[in-house]
């Protein structure tokens, strides 16, 4: 193994996460090859050299865990709280202290919340320059007019920097209130609540319904289920990306928005069986037809031919 970021180093042995990881180094309890260590980008090389936590060897690399939980309302993100409230680590039925959130629901916001002790992805999953989508179902007051939703689908300056694009529709209005599906690459503290806020409206209530198109499915209230290793792919093929490709919101994720407002599924997407240049779709990819073989000598005799006219014009009769 060559050397890597030290901080990357702690994440992955379970230590804390990756700014967890980053405070404990800055508060010079690490040392490398016995010299203490303070920068948490330095370059070290694990099998090469000693590293130590308070005088103690590194725990060894754990096996990853990668969990989907299906967190509810007024309980808190955090390992523990002073105030004695409830947290997602006591959901949960596995007690290894490695595994930690990735990133953070309010208090008061439930849904979709991944955990893994796996402290490189989870610092991609949440960075900003990865720009993984997440997408949240919010119940406002009133119903915002085209102009309004218009403002927050192409951005609004808000008192920490822009919002950024996002894509948003109204899913179901009653006049006092609206649903509205609400997909965005940031998260920065209470971004959605402070966007509707910006163009008048308050959020009544806000639940994550996915999170890098992966969502609730199966899950009760507080329950958390293993991530299915096609969904682990997916994640990681979003985060390679580094959020260049398009915004979108999956199928999957608006078929559970509809269950849960109990209102008719989005229709099925339709595949074309020809692309525009009169392909074929096939299973195994897009192909071009085969074209068809020519028979040299083999031409197909006719009327004149049988009678021993040759290929000659016709006469007029």
């Amino acid at each position: 193994m060559s050397a890597d970021h030290l901080v990357k180093i702690l994440a992955e042995r379970g230590v804390a996460s990756r700014r967890g990881s980053e405070k404990i180094i800055r508060s010079g309890v690490i040392t490398v090859d016995g010299k203490v260590v303070v920068e948490p980008g330095s370059l070290v090389d694990p099998r090469a050299q000693d590293i130590r936590l308070e005088g103690k060897p590194l725990p060894p690399k754990p096996k990853p865990k990668y969990l989907v939980l299906n967190k509810p309302t007024g309980v808190i993100t955090s390992r523990s709280d002073p105030d004695g409230r409830k947290t997602v680590f006591d959901l949960l039925e596995d007690e290894d202290t490695s595994i930690a959130a990735v990133g953070r629901l309010d208090y008061g916001t439930e849904g979709v919340l991944l955990m893994t002790n796996d402290g490189e992805l989870g610092y991609r999953l949440t960075h900003p320059s990865y720009g993984v989508p997440k997408s949240y179902l919010a119940k406002i007051s009133g119903t915002p007019d085209q102009r309004k939703m218009t403002r927050l689908i192409r951005g609004l300056e808000l008192e920490d920097g822009p919002s950024g694009p996002c894509l948003a529709e109204i899913v179901r209005s009653t006049g006092p209130s609206t649903w509205v599906l609400i997909t965005t690459r940031g998260g920065r503290n209470r971004i959605v609540r402070r966007m509707f806020e910006a163009i008048g409206h308050r959020v009544l209530k806000l639940k994550r319904v996915g999170f890098g198109g992966i969502t609730l499915r199966g899950l009760g209230n507080g329950d958390a289920r293993p991530m299915t290793a096609g969904e682990l792919e997916h994640l990681r093929r979003q985060v390679a990306a580094k959020g260049r490709g398009k915004l979108w919101v999956s199928r999957q994720v608006k078929v559970s928005v509809a269950e849960q407002l109990r209102i008719p599924p989005p229709p099925a997407e339709t595949v074309k069986a020809r692309d525009d240049e009169g392909r074929p779709y096939r299973k195994k990819g897009w192909a071009r037809p085969k074209p068809k073989k020519k028979r040299h000598g083999s031409r197909k005799k006719g009327r004149s031919d049988e009678r021993g006219g040759g290929g000659g014009p016709k006469r007029r009769r």
